[in-house]
């Protein structure tokens, strides 16, 4: 059985300054959390690095990561990432890995695996508006319209950039050395945050999840089209969510495609 060894990583908010608020102490403490929340971008990337480690690019071709976002993350919380292997007579590989902060609390846990057979494309990924300016106004309900696409865009990601979420993530993984270098996972989410800010302006908003289904590598330096469509809205517990759809395209290929679950309205 593979063995993917556990792994240990002091949490970073890098997000201090972000437009988003629920980085920040005050607005995080308004909602009753402790202090300012870590991006669930930033704990995906964590999640990833004892899996990158063991299968390095193979992880990174090809497959699907279902990840869900439980507790929040505070600064300075030392996490412990914990990967089971699980066997699938229909997958060439499958783990559940799990994050834990020292007090023994379950914060966030991934599903990966790349089955025998990718599943077949969402059709919103051919549903292409053509890039256009935004006005960008505060999200509501009523503005969040489900199957109406947004205007798409290119998105530019060179080694810098990627190079400095890597620094970040404190990642010394040599896939995303040298160029081209693999785009590091938590960029790639961070990236489907800012598919959903370009389009409004979010005072204080919680990403909860993202499955992604990654068709192809997608590297720093490439040239990609983002693309992005709400799927779902509902309300529970007096929060407000949103299911966006997000396709990312090299050429007229689908590489990537997302399905990342946030609460846009945070009950008070």
């Amino acid at each position: 059985m593979i063995t993917v060894p556990n792994f240990q990583i002091l949490a970073l908010n890098n997000s201090q300054t972000s437009e988003n608020r629920i980085h920040s102490d005050d607005i995080a403490a308004k909602y009753g959390f402790e202090g300012a929340l870590v991006s669930g971008a930033n704990v995906f990337g964590y999640l990833s690095q004892p899996l990158v480690r063991k299968y390095k690019d193979a992880w990174l071709s090809e497959g699907i990561m279902d990840v869900v976002f439980l507790k929040p993350a505070y600064q300075d919380n030392l996490l412990t990432i914990k990967t089971e292997n699980i066997g699938s007579e229909s997958s060439q590989r499958n783990h559940h890995t799990y994050a834990y902060n020292e007090n023994d609390v379950l914060i966030a846990k991934l599903e990966s695996w790349l089955p025998d057979q990718l599943p077949e494309i969402n059709a919103l990924a051919r549903h292409r508006r053509i890039p256009e300016e935004i006005e960008r106004r505060e999200i509501s309900w009523d503005l969040v319209t489900v199957g109406e696409s947004w205007p798409s865009y290119r998105w530019c990601p060179t080694l810098e950039d990627n190079s400095q979420r890597v620094a970040l993530q404190r990642d010394q993984a040599e896939v995303y050395a040298g160029d081209p270098a693999f785009i590091h996972p938590f960029y790639l989410l961070e990236a489907c945050n800012k598919a959903l800010m370009r389009q409004f302006i979010l005072p204080a908003w919680i990403h909860t999840g993202s499955k992604l289904t990654l068709r192809k590598p997608l590297r720093a330096g490439q040239e990609i089209e983002v693309r992005a469509v709400p799927m779902e809205k509902w309300e529970r517990k007096g929060h407000e969510f949103i299911k966006l759809y997000v396709a990312m395209l090299i050429g007229d290929e689908v590489a990537l495609e997302v399905e990342h679950t946030a609460i846009f309205k945070i009950a008070s």
